[in-house]
């Protein structure tokens, strides 16, 4: 049975009704490691790598860093210094992944084509990317950003690098969405905006025929100043709970850095951690230490999904695992009934079904 579900029972005792029905057998819940990485260590690998090493220690399998891990998101060098994927800056969180022995989730740039007429020598394109790598050190996923913000770079430095007014990453295709099976279910990654439900969401969209399991996002969520940090528009694990909702089949994982932002347009900007994690009927976690460098929550395997009144096993058999179906998730034999004669849920558990 889910905690929440458990929990509910105590605390409300005899006014509750539940029952197990023939489980399905229990998944292992995930510990992921949040790195909410400072703007100041952007690049530091060191750094990186004594936060997964303290994610690992505290029984962590996964740790996630930001987008932008290398450079800092919006940092002009990267039309001059990013490397390919797989290259250097890759090679590196390869190398946390297999000397700790965890999974590594990551935002960085890539170098993208050659720049066009103009602009410097050794100027290329760069695509703002992410990937997951496995304890073996082998990337599993590569995706790059399809929702990219245009014309969000200096332009004074779009000018001088690449012979431009105004510049942004290059956008990735949609077909870089793609899913693998790994401990945690069927994965994902996308990065930051792509994530957003706002208009047509076509990264989404894309991911959402795929029906994922856990969906690993490298938030890079600002605001303008601190206070505004944690309200809606400027809360990564609220937009993880919409992502969730929109997609009905995934739990949705990120870590968003924290400092200031000191590259681009549309300064001053903060960097507002608050990372978390939503479950597919939308519910958030958010960390409790919004700014913290290192947080770490638990992922369950399972969620509650409301289902109206049950009336007993019988009815729930009846409306459970239709319930879950809605996200395309298997029923695991447990409802709970949490407000009498109005609500029950049902235990939950993704199953990528196709």
């Amino acid at each position: 049975m889910p905690l929440a579900s458990l929990l509910r029972r105590v605390l409300v005792g005899a006014v509750l009704i539940s029952g197990p029905i023939a489980a399905l057998p229990t998944k292992a819940q995930t510990v992921v490691g949040l790195a909410q990485l400072p703007s100041s260590d952007v690049g530091k690998f060191d750094v990186m790598r004594g936060l997964a090493q303290q994610a690992k220690d505290q029984g962590a399998t996964l740790i996630i860093f930001p987008e932008g891990s290398v450079f800092g998101w919006l940092n002009p060098a990267v039309f001059t210094q990013a490397a390919p994927i797989p290259g250097r800056y890759s090679d590196q969180f390869a190398e946390i992944a297999r000397s700790v022995g965890i999974w590594v989730a990551a935002g960085l740039a890539e170098q993208g084509p050659k720049a066009g007429p103009g602009s410097l020598p050794n100027a290329y394109q760069a695509y703002d990317s992410g990937i997951l790598i496995d304890p073996q050190g082998q990337i599993v996923l590569h995706h790059r950003k399809y929702n990219v913000l245009q014309n969000a770079f200096d332009p004074a430095a779009c000018q001088a690098i690449l012979n431009q007014p105004g510049c942004a990453y290059t956008p990735g295709a949609l077909s870089d969405i793609k899913t693998v099976s790994t401990p945690f279910g069927k994965t994902s990654l996308l990065i930051c905006a792509d994530a957003y439900t706002y208009g047509q969401a076509e990264a989404l969209a894309a991911l959402k025929a795929l029906k994922p399991d856990f969906v690993i996002v490298p938030w890079g969520i600002t605001a303008s100043q601190q206070s505004e940090c944690g309200t809606p528009n400027f809360n990564a694990t609220g937009y993880a709970a919409q992502a969730a909702a929109y997609l009905k089949s995934a739990f949705v994982v990120g870590a968003n850095a924290t400092g200031p932002r000191t590259y681009g347009r549309f300064l001053p900007s903060v960097y507002c951690g608050d990372s978390g994690y939503a479950n597919p009927a939308g519910d958030k976690v958010e960390t409790s230490t919004p700014t913290q460098a290192l947080v770490l929550l638990t992922v369950p395997k399972s969620f509650d999904a409301k289902a109206g009144p049950i009336w007993n096993n019988g009815d729930a058999q009846n409306k459970c695992p239709t319930t879950c179906s809605s996200y395309a998730s298997a029923w695991n034999g447990q409802w709970t009934t949490t407000v009498p004669g109005q609500m029950s849920v049902c235990g939950c558990v993704p199953s990528g079904a196709d």
